[in-house]
């Protein structure tokens, strides 16, 4: 195979990835393993005028482009949806890895994406470290269920109760280990941006740490909008004509934990927070629902939080 031209599709699965390119003017395609010999073989093929272009995959896309970026090769990790409904206006009924690769490669010189350079590795283990406590506190939550079951049945099984207990200490104890763990991450890298957070009106600890961790402390984003639409509390509008009038409602193309969290706070900041208390005494004046205000408020409160992480700040309750 000669070297290849501009972009590259590359279509990535669990056992291997699919190449596209265009040689002389024609569509080649390629299958190659994630073994080290044909990552390398592939890597061989570029050099710094290539642009690899890949669906974000959970995980395992995460092999070939890091192996990409050491090698100093443009590479692109783009979101599968904006890929899907390019697909879909190319009106392609055929869906294999190969024609996904293909579709790529069309994607990628149309589109230009942005490229993808790898996270931090202390925000990777601190999403990781969340991740497993929110399955942990979710587990508690399961097992504490199943023993108010048993507790307050007429025949009860001693032996399934103390299995229970069992585990709840267990989930318990891995819950203070996690909880450690993220806590000495935090302070050796993000300590400040937590505590500047937490000066917010409405914003405790455990939603700034979330907020530090989940936006990479705010790199990345060029505004709070930015922010907004990341965890999908942005305002979503359906019109059309004079006919078409949807109720607003959040686009909730995001992380729905987050959302959770956001809209707790805005409970409290309403009340605490003088610019979020004045933004929902105005929009319930207007007529507005209080569902409506709070996730208002919450959008406030991700503004305030981005320009605090973004100059490095406190909050000051009368900035103007």
């Amino acid at each position: 195979m000669t070297k290849l031209e501009k972009f590259i599709g590359i279509d990535i699965s669990k056992e291997n990835f699919d190449v596209a390119c265009i040689q002389s003017g024609t569509m080649k395609t390629k299958q190659y393993s994630y073994s080290v010999s044909d990552i390398k073989k592939f890597i061989s093929l570029l050099d710094t005028e290539s642009h690899c272009v890949m669906e974000s995959t959970g995980v395992y896309h995460l092999r070939l482009s890091h192996a990409l970026y050491e090698a100093g090769i443009p590479v692109s990790v783009v979101n599968p949806l904006s890929v899907k409904r390019f697909i879909q206006s190319k009106m392609n009924r055929t869906k294999t890895d190969k024609s996904d690769a293909i579709m790529l490669v069309e994607y990628g010189s149309m589109m230009e994406p942005e490229l993808w350079q790898p996270d931090e590795a202390h925000y990777t283990q601190a999403q990781q470290l969340l991740n497993v406590q929110a399955q942990l506190i979710k587990n508690r939550t399961s097992v504490t269920n199943q023993m108010e079951a048993i507790s307050l049945s007429v025949n009860q099984s001693n032996t399934a109760l103390d299995l229970l207990k069992q585990q709840l200490q267990f989930i318990e104890n891995q819950l203070k280990q996690t909880e450690k763990e993220l806590e000495e991450l935090i302070g050796r890298h993000d300590d400040e941006d937590v505590n500047n957070l937490q000066t917010i009106p409405g914003i405790g600890h455990k939603t700034a740490v979330a907020l530090v961790v989940y936006t990479k402390g705010m790199t990345g984003f060029d505004d709070h909008r930015q922010v907004s639409s990341y965890f999908g509390i942005c305002p979503r509008i359906v019109q059309s004509g004079t006919s078409v009038r949807g109720r607003g409602k959040i686009c909730k193309m995001g992380m729905g934990h987050i959302r959770m969290l956001l809209y707790m706070c805005a409970r409290s900041a309403k009340k605490y927070n003088r610019a979020c208390r004045e933004l929902y005494e105005r929009l319930l004046a207007k007529g507005k629902a209080k569902k409506l205000a709070l996730i208002a408020v919450a959008n406030k409160l991700l503004k305030q939080a981005f320009a605090i992480v973004k100059n490095k700040s406190t909050y000051v309750a009368n900035y103007a």
